[in-house]
């Protein structure tokens, strides 16, 4: 039988509309199988009335309960139900004609069904009644006796009942505690996903609010530059270089801030068009050679064919950008870095590489990982790698490293050649 939503009342939680559906379909599925026995085997209880009988007058007893839930909002938890349950099946039972007979399951499953329902507390309190009724019912039918027999059943039975009773009130109270664990874990988990939105929406705003100065920035100290280039002592040109040097450090910080929110976000998008890895490289040249130089180390570039693909070539310079500032970032003085490309098939490579101390085998991978440093003294955000490897894979490239320790590192980033129409590699 299956119960009908009511309007007027609050929505159920939906753990506890299963468990009323299920304990109601194990109630009207035990009184079908016992209605079926006592008409097969009928026998008259106390009063005359045969055992079948009975049954139904439970059953009226729990349409009319069902009845009552659904129209009075305050009965329609579980212990109003159950609370009046056991007594009237003990009573139910007590009517019957012999111990433990069809009658006794009755009264057992009601017992069951309100430990079920309730506190640890409540059902143990439910199973203790429920055995102390056993035990005063038992002896008043006719056919029992105070022989070894009857003691014995009496004795199996209040086992099953404690057995039943305890195991389900101790289980109902670990399902609560689970449920109470899951919900916490569920409020924590909301708690943190709301601070994730809240903390990207303030990276994307800050970021976004700190461009239009520094572009302004730039090109003020550009123009000044340009005006004062001959009236400046090569002194004070220096210190404009390092000015311009370091806003432009702090304008691929920005970049990678924007990139890694959009990345993390999914809603980097790319405008791709026909290019030149040469020109890509060029322009990220110009960012980090300077740096370069001001370290003391040395930028080769072996790029003496063109390298057509398709790609969105801001990103894919900063890609490449963020590639030289690592190797810039985590390599000493008078290093060499060296770029170098090639064609092999649908492929169109790139290779960054370094003369540095190079990188243990068990770093390789980790070192995309965001905000992983190998060496965090030396600075940098920890984004660089990830960024670029996220981009590369958006366009259906992949990025990889190769190092030994004391022999350098190299990076290889592979993307789809014009010819490969920008399918993966």
């Amino acid at each position: 039988m299956c119960q009908s939503a009511n309007p007027t009342l609050p929505a159920e939680p939906r753990p506890h509309r299963f468990l009323d559906r299920a304990l109601l379909g194990l109630e009207w599925g035990s009184l079908a199988a016992m209605l079926l026995i006592t008409l097969v085997q009928p026998i008259n209880g106390r009063t005359g009335l045969p055992t079948w009988q009975l049954i139904l007058l439970f059953a009226a007893y729990l349409l009319l309960v069902e009845l009552l839930r659904h129209l009075v909002r305050r009965l329609h938890p579980f212990a109003y139900k159950y609370a009046l349950g056991v007594p009237v099946s003990g009573l139910i039972y007590f009517l019957g004609a012999e111990p433990g007979g069809p009658l006794f399951v009755l009264f057992f499953l009601t017992g069951v069904c309100a430990t079920a329902t309730s506190t640890l507390r409540g059902g143990l309190l439910y199973t203790a009644s429920v055995a102390v009724l056993t035990v005063i019912i038992d002896p008043t039918f006719p056919g029992w006796s105070p022989a070894e027999g009857d003691v014995r059943d009496l004795g199996a039975r209040l086992i099953l009942l404690c057995v039943f009773g305890v195991g389900t009130a101790v289980l109902r109270r670990r399902l609560a505690l689970e449920q109470e664990a899951a919900g916490r874990a569920r409020g924590e988990s909301e708690r943190l996903g709301e601070i994730d939105r809240l903390r990207d929406l303030f990276i994307s705003s800050v970021s976004h609010d700190l461009r239009t100065p520094l572009t302004a920035t730039r090109a003020g100290l550009g123009l000044l530059r340009t005006s004062a280039v001959g009236r400046l002592r090569a002194d004070e040109r220096d210190l404009l270089d390092n000015v311009r040097r370091n806003i432009d450090r702090l304008g691929m910080l920005i970049d990678d801030l924007l990139a890694y929110n959009q990345l993390e976000a999914g809603t980097l998008r790319l405008d791709r068009e026909p290019l030149d890895l040469r020109a890509v490289v060029t322009e990220a040249m110009s960012s980090m050679h300077p740096l370069i130089q001001e370290k003391g180390q040395i930028l080769e570039v072996d790029l003496p064919e063109p390298l057509p693909g398709e790609g969105d070539p801001r990103r894919l310079e900063q890609v490449v950008v963020n590639v030289l500032a690592n190797a810039y970032l985590h390599t000493p003085k008078g290093i060499r870095i060296g770029i170098s490309g090639r064609i092999s098939g649908s492929q169109v490579s790139l290779s960054v590489s370094d003369t540095g101390p190079g990188i243990p085998q068990g770093e390789l991978e980790a070192i995309f990982r965001r905000f992983h440093r190998l060496e965090p003294a030396r600075g940098g955000s920890g984004l660089g790698l990830a960024i670029a490897r996220g981009i590369v894979e958006l366009h259906g490239g992949r990025i990889r490293a190769e190092s030994r320790p004391g022999a350098g590192t190299t990076f290889h980033i592979i993307l789809p050649s014009a010819e490969n129409g920008g399918t993966n590699p």
